[in-house]
């Protein structure tokens, strides 16, 4: 299965990555869009100041995904591939999967949102393509 590749190296902090995830995970494929609709990103650029280091917050795929192991109602599984993925549907937004998940990488508003590869929306995930630097990249794990 491809993977997100993080080089914290070459990570400049300029966000683009979260812009383009918000982006094309909104109704109208659009930065306007995004900000109205106040999608949050499925990847977090997250500045240690104190450790002087830079981390990306996203999704692992996991395939033991304690995520998965923490939903009372079935709503995250694992598909064929091994992509960690959402029922919508069944999300109740009880946020057992974000204490759960020991990279940060969910996120409960309402429900959960979390990484999905922009398997509906690309061949290649948003944030890879909008990463200035090649800080991430997408390949065979």
């Amino acid at each position: 299965m491809k993977k997100i590749s993080f080089e914290k190296e070459r990570c400049m902090t300029c966000h683009n990555c979260e812009l383009g995830c918000a982006t094309v995970h909104s109704s109208g494929k659009n930065l306007i869009s995004a900000i109205e609709e106040n999608v949050m990103p499925r990847i977090h650029i997250i500045f240690n100041e104190k450790k002087n280091v830079v981390a990306a917050e996203q999704c692992k795929h996991c395939k033991k995904a304690k995520c998965i192991e923490a939903c009372p109602e079935g709503a995250l599984y694992q598909d064929k591939r091994g992509m960690v993925l959402l029922d919508w549907d069944k999300c109740t937004g009880c946020g057992a999967c974000e204490e759960a998940c020991p990279f940060h990488a969910i996120r409960v508003t309402a429900k959960c949102i979390k990484c999905d590869l922009c398997k509906d929306v690309s061949d290649v995930p948003a944030c890879v393509m909008y990463c200035p630097t090649g800080a991430l990249t997408y390949k065979e794990a």
